[in-house]
């Protein structure tokens, strides 16, 4: 092809090449050179030994190690406590490696540190909820390091003890800290192997001194509770020895702390050299050093000293303080007065130093990410690339946890805050893995065994956490939980739109398509029948466009279903091209039905289809829409309403009548609204009016039940009037009697019911094909239960029948009925019912010349003529043709039946029972009527099907049209 000839028509796609060449050529320099060039050419990077094993070391060994082992040893005694350790170990290994295999997965591993690892796995919002955590958690280790520091002074100084000690000298120290981080991270770097020395020996000062004491030979004290190592003391620390207000919960509170350094090398991640490498190293080798020294030191404790010396009941020791100083001076080596001291001060200062710099860095990355309006503001670094605001806010926070003044405090606080982030690392790793999400891809986990171990290491892990978190406090725990999910909420509701996904979706996915999967083969299923409607509405694009919007349809679906359930609303553009343009304007019209949807409060689902008709789109909606088990079983469409002078109405009403074919055929129920402009959206009172036309009873019923439930029809009583052939009046009453008792007793509604008999010729639109309506109806009921061995009555009668043979069930279940008794003679259901219950003979003959499907013609005195004495003279309405007025006969209604070339053309029928029917619901605000079967698919049959229900309908305001498939299946039993 030559080049002019294709230049036109080449254009858009070469801009859209150019603009995917641009967009890739962005990535590239925004994404790997950027971060490239960010890199200076000599920066050192560091292996798992000084970029994760020390560090995570150093964060781990904190001020409690020094100050509070030996009271959880006299408390809990050495069996007890190497289960806390053991506890607490499994829990950091189950995180570790979860944390391992997250960062080993690809892409997820930044400067972020766990926050990052946490919101790319599973979501902004939930990654944001436990960063929040996170930073809280780190601010309060910042807190507790400081405490120790404070009573480590005290201790070493006496003087330094004044009432609220703890919480002016934390004050200060924090204070101090603060400015120390805040003049640069370069002097915390460069005393940053300082710090290291000065733990390592203050750790061999503890150690030398366990193993060498006792020290001072001759020393009362020593010489009574200081036996050095010893079997026998050590059998004697064996068991625990807990006073009132301590226990096993405390003391892991206590001690817990000690393994809440793990991250570190995740917050470092930048810094090394491969980091999912050296994370899984050196994190995995820190834990199982720390916890060798953790059991070694308490083993130490609790085989030098008696358990009452270790616990600070012994005389002369008043409080935790001056048990420390005791404890350090006799036992710990000090080569020079005050040494251990000292070093337990440096040690702790430096930790909180630690934390200090990593949690601002830490908030600043979440407010970075936007993912939160409020943090917002702390989002910007200064001109030194420090984050100054977030550190003067986490420094505001730390100064009020400070003035808390106690570790046993402040210890179970920051053990739930780290607990609740660890649990959500495990969770993220579970979920993950069991998604098998396509960004998740750890080391090995192709193979099935790797797959399996990092399933159960994650759910140990997330379950201990949990378990650790109740064990502690129950009542810490339920407040922790409830902050996270507070904090979840929050920011569920405040989140702006990030910019990566969330693996919560691949859980709504998984379970989605599982839910759908199972609900395909049970949706018939009696208990889950329920309306899924698909509403098939018109929009004129440009009124909608101009901020006209029709809310009819709509309005009507949110008060039949409260704005609840499954809905699909679809509509048709109409074109004859299927170009840009046209679909264009499809995602117009479907924005302006989410508009719509949104203002009515409507959950559901909005489509629009681009069709040459109507007809046909219509046609594409109801065979394709849905999937699974959430296929519409439905349809709501608005009643064709023309007038004389419309050209059109032909068309439109042969247009609706194929669609009501089609969903017919497709298994679907037709609910058809006329007089749609007059529904109302204020409170309406009086009265909905079903009229049971041979069929669909049970449906309208229930239909009408959910129109009441809304507010606008609350207030309106319910009217049921059934229309029946050749049945005595006496079992005419005794049907509609049940039928209102069986309502209540099903909690379902009180209603007012009235049979209507007639003549067969009135009502043969809905007759003339009862018997195959029964016989797919009682096959379909056996293929749900193909073991039922016979028919059971249905719960809620749907086909006139069915309310005859629960009433013939009933008497014969009964005693035989005296004369004048009815079934609800005694009936405590009953008895203080104010329901009206009645029968209207409105039949013009004698019953000998009609057909029977209840028990053929009677000659008792039961088949005597009744009329109500309310019936407002239902034969008058009934005169018919003949010259003298007097009523018309069977004869006379089969000659005028005979008259037409079709039954279903003789329109005087169809006047007589739509006069019997405006006489009785020429008021109501609602008439919900069955729609008869459709006759014929010619022209001339569709045409006097619409001019049928036109006519039966005359001069009612809003009717419902209603046909069931007879797949409808509800009990509905309260």
């Amino acid at each position: 092809r030559s080049v002019e000839s294709g230049s036109l028509g080449d254009e858009p796609q070469t801009q859209q090449s150019d603009s995917l060449q641009h967009l890739n050529s962005n990535f590239l320099v925004n994404n790997v050179l950027d971060k490239e060039s960010a890199q200076p050419s000599g920066a050192k990077k560091k292996g798992a030994l000084a970029g994760v094993f020390v560090p995570t070391c150093e964060n781990m060994w904190g001020v409690l190690i020094f100050l509070r082992f030996y009271y959880i040893v006299g408390q809990a005694g050495i069996f007890q406590t190497l289960c806390i350790v053991t506890l607490s170990f499994t829990v950091a290994l189950c995180t570790t490696a979860s944390m391992s295999s997250i960062a080993s997965s690809g892409g997820l591993v930044s400067s972020g540190g766990p926050y990052h690892m946490i919101s790319r796995a599973m979501g902004p919002v939930l990654g944001a909820s436990v960063g929040i955590m996170y930073w809280l958690a780190i601010t309060m280790l910042a807190v507790l390091e400081c405490l120790g520091a404070v009573e480590s002074l005290s201790m070493a100084v006496p003087a330094m003890q004044f009432p609220m000690h703890m919480q002016a000298l934390g004050s200060a120290f924090m204070a101090g800290l603060a400015l120390t981080v805040w003049g640069g991270i370069n002097i915390v770097t460069k005393l940053g192997v300082f710090f290291a020395l000065v733990v390592f020996y203050t750790l061999f000062s503890f150690y030398f001194g366990l193993v060498t004491s006792p020290h001072h030979v001759g020393d009362p004290l020593q010489e009574q509770w200081i036996t050095g190592l010893s079997t026998a003391t050590f059998s004697k620390n064996w068991a625990s020895h807990y006073d009132s207000e301590n226990n096993f919960g405390t003391m892991l509170a206590l001690f817990y702390p000690c393994f809440t350094g793990i991250l570190s090398g995740a917050n470092r991640a930048d810094v090394l050299k491969d980091p999912p490498k050296n994370i899984r190293q050196g994190t995995f080798a820190a834990i199982c050093f720390s916890f060798v020294m953790y059991v070694s030191l308490f083993i130490l404790w609790g085989s030098v000293a008696d358990y009452r010396f270790l616990q600070g009941t012994t005389e002369g020791i008043h409080d935790e303080v001056d048990l420390g100083r005791v404890v350090v001076a006799n036992i710990v080596w000090n080569p020079f007065p005050y040494s251990a001291f000292i070093g337990i001060i440096i040690a702790s200062l430096s930790q909180s130093l630690q934390c200090l710099i990593v949690a601002p860095r830490l908030l600043q990355q979440i407010a970075r990410d936007d993912i939160l309006g409020v943090l917002k503001p702390l989002a910007p670094l200064s001109s030194r690339g420090e984050p100054t605001r977030a550190l003067l806010f986490t420094y505001v926070v730390a100064a009020l946890l400070v003035l808390i003044g106690k570790l046993e405090l402040v210890a179970p606080l920051l053990a739930m805050c780290f607990l609740v982030a660890y649990a959500f690392m495990n969770c993220s790793c579970f979920v993950l893995t069991l998604l098998k999400s396509p960004a998740w891809r750890p080391e090995w986990i192709g193979q099935r065994r790797w797959r399996i171990w990092y399933l159960f290491v994650a759910a140990l892990g997330f379950g201990l956490c949990i378990a650790v978190m109740m064990i502690i406090n129950p009542v810490w725990a339920a407040v922790a939980g409830f902050i996270a999910v507070c904090l979840y909420s929050f920011i569920n509701f405040k989140m702006q739109a990030p910019g990566w996904g969330s693996a919560v979706d691949g859980i709504r996915y998984r379970f989605a398509v599982k839910s759908l999967m199972q609900l395909e083969a049970r949706h018939d299923q009696c208990v889950n029948w329920r309306p899924q409607v698909l509403i098939l509405c018109k929009i004129n694009l440009t009124e909608g466009l101009g901020g006209i919007k029709h809310h009819d349809i709509l309005r009507f679906s949110a008060q039949l279903r409260k704005s609840r359930g499954f809905c699909v609303v679809a509509c048709v553009l109409e074109s004859d091209t299927r170009d840009a343009a046209a679909m264009k304007m499809a995602a117009d019209q479907k924005a302006i039905i989410r508009g719509i949807m949104d203002e009515e409060g409507i959950e559901g689902f909005a489509e629009v289809v681009v069709a040459p008709s109507w007809r046909e789109g219509t046609n594409y909606i109801i065979q394709l829409t849905g999937i699974g088990g959430l296929i519409p079983n439905t349809v709501l469409l608005d009643w064709p309403e023309c007038s004389a002078q419309d050209t059109q109405a032909d068309q439109v009403k042969k247009d609706f009548m194929e669609v009501l074919q089609t969903a017919l055929a497709a298994n679907k129920a037709v609910l058809a609204v006329k007089g749609l402009q007059s529904i109302p959206t204020e409170i309406v009172h009086g009265t909905i009016d079903i009229w049971w036309m041979i069929h669909d009873g049970g449906f309208l019923i229930l239909l009408s039940w959910f129109l009441s439930q809304h507010r606008i029809w609350r207030s309106c009583h319910l009217r049921v009037f059934t229309v029946a052939e050749n049945v005595s009046e006496t079992r005419a009453k005794g049907a509609a009697e049940l039928l209102s008792r069986t309502l209540r007793e099903r909690r379902l509604c009180d209603v007012d019911v009235e049979v209507i008999l007639l003549d067969d010729a009135l009502i043969e639109p809905y007759t003339y094909d009862w018997t195959l309506r029964v016989e797919e109806r009682h096959r379909f009921l056996r293929e749900l239960n193909p073991n039922a061995r016979e028919m059971h009555l249905e719960p809620i009668p749907l086909e006139i029948d069915d309310l005859f043979d629960m009433e013939q069930h009933e008497i014969q279940s009964k005693a035989p009925i005296q004369a004048g008794d009815s079934p609800l003679h005694n009936n405590p259901v009953f008895e203080d019912s104010k329901n009206d219950v009645k029968v209207s003979d409105c039949r013009t003959g004698a019953e000998g010349g009609r057909r029977h499907r209840h028990g053929g013609a009677s000659s008792s005195a039961d088949d005597a003529p009744y009329l109500s004495a309310s019936d407002p003279q239902p034969a008058a309405a009934l005169a018919a043709d003949e010259p003298d007025g007097s009523p018309a006969s069977s004869d006379g209604v089969k000659h005028l039946l005979r008259k037409a070339s079709s039954p279903f053309e003789s329109i005087e029928f169809c006047q007589k029972l739509g006069q019997i029917i405006n006489s009785r619901s020429q008021h109501a605000q609602l008439v919900v009527m069955n729609l008869p079967d459709v006759w014929g698919s010619e022209d001339k049959d569709v045409l006097n099907y619409m001019q049928y229900c036109d006519t039966l309908t005359q001069g009612l305001e809003r009717v419902l049209f209603v046909h069931s498939t007879g797949r409808e299946i509800f009990d509905i039993t309260g």
